[in-house]
């Protein structure tokens, strides 16, 4: 069967170099891009591009990659890449996604990290380049690739939790930078945003969310916010900042018809409380019973692996993609009204 090669846009954090008590080579997580290429049996990790030096040279020996190139042009001719992640700062992305254009020799598949660009006219614009060229764009909102968000979303959609009543995020460092995968994830298990309940107006009408009092725990130009939004099957969902500089936090607390369902642990396990027909006080309420909570891995901490995956079966002719250029404008939409 065929293998892929595969070059890695930035030796970041994400893209190769987490420390590495966290993330090596055959180790039990998956927490880098160049993890999850060099640990699949149909990718083969070609090259590195980054404009620091120390941390290309780094990757390239954590990763035992030979190839290295401080910019697109050079590493597109020689190298030939089949699939090109961008892992670079989000304020990069339009400018290398651009270039990779710009070059003779496109690669098959793109795969950028969330947000996609760093503003929505940039992500429609790149979007309908790539169409043009026809070169797909899949984006890295991770939730989508963890087999437990994924189960939980298919029991929503069946039915089985009942309707969804209400529903609370927890998160840290910024509504676009974190509280982005948040959103992404309401649209995975509840459809399309409607209206933005909080502050009071329409999302049509919420022209600059800068300007509102939030917590600023990641950078000035990007405050994690209250939010209270309504999507098409939860009408009831708020954003609630905790303080990032405190310690990190990416909870969500949902209360359905027949059950409760907490993602905890920044998505690392979920936890499913059943209704007991009577407590201690006579009356109808939450299981909290240890013996009768069922507790989950969701699989979060290998979903890189199973975004490769995915990557490599869309290629094939065998999936779609789990998540598309055109989700990530759709949280852009948000964010931006």
């Amino acid at each position: 069967m065929n293998t892929y090669k595969v070059a890695i846009i930035g030796a970041g954090s994400i893209g190769a170099n987490k420390p590495d008590h966290i993330d090596y080579p055959n180790g039990p997580n998956v927490l880098t891009h160049a993890h999850a290429v060099s640990a699949h049996p149909r990718t083969e990790l070609m090259a590195f591009v980054d404009t620091d030096n120390a941390k290309a040279v780094a990757a390239c020996e954590k990763w035992d990659v030979d190839a290295m190139y401080p910019s697109v042009d050079v590493m597109a001719i020689e190298c030939k890449p089949d699939i090109v992640i961008v892992a670079v700062p989000t304020e990069l992305h339009y400018d290398i996604l651009m270039d990779i254009l710009d070059r003779p020799s496109h690669p098959k598949l793109i795969i950028a990290e969330k947000p996609f660009c760093q503003h929505g006219h940039q992500a429609i614009t790149t979007e309908s380049l790539y169409k043009d060229c026809n070169v797909p764009i899949m984006v890295d909102y991770i939730r989508r690739f963890s087999p437990g968000h994924q189960e939980i979303k298919k029991q929503i959609e069946s039915g089985k939790f009942g309707k969804a009543l209400n529903c609370r995020v927890l998160y840290t460092r910024g509504l676009r930078h974190e509280g982005c995968h948040a959103i992404d994830l309401m649209r995975s298990f509840f459809g399309e945003c409607g209206n933005l309940l909080f502050p009071k107006m329409r999302k049509e009408n919420f022209i600059n969310y800068m300007s509102l009092p939030g917590i600023h725990d990641r950078d000035g130009q990007d405050p994690s916010l209250h939010i209270h939004y309504e999507f098409e099957k939860c009408n009831d969902i708020i954003f609630q900042p905790c303080d990032g500089r405190k310690y990190g936090i990416f909870e969500v607390d949902i209360c359905f018809e027949n059950c409760r369902i907490r993602l905890i642990d920044n998505g690392l396990y979920y936890e499913m409380y059943p209704i007991t027909e009577e407590n201690e006080w006579g009356h109808k309420s939450l299981n909290y019973q240890l013996t009768d909570v069922l507790r989950r891995e969701t699989g979060l901490n290998l979903a890189l692996y199973s975004l490769i995956n995915n990557a490599v079966n869309f290629l094939d002719g065998k999936e779609q993609l789990l998540c598309r250029a055109k989700d990530a404008i759709a949280v852009h939409e948000i964010l931006e009204g």
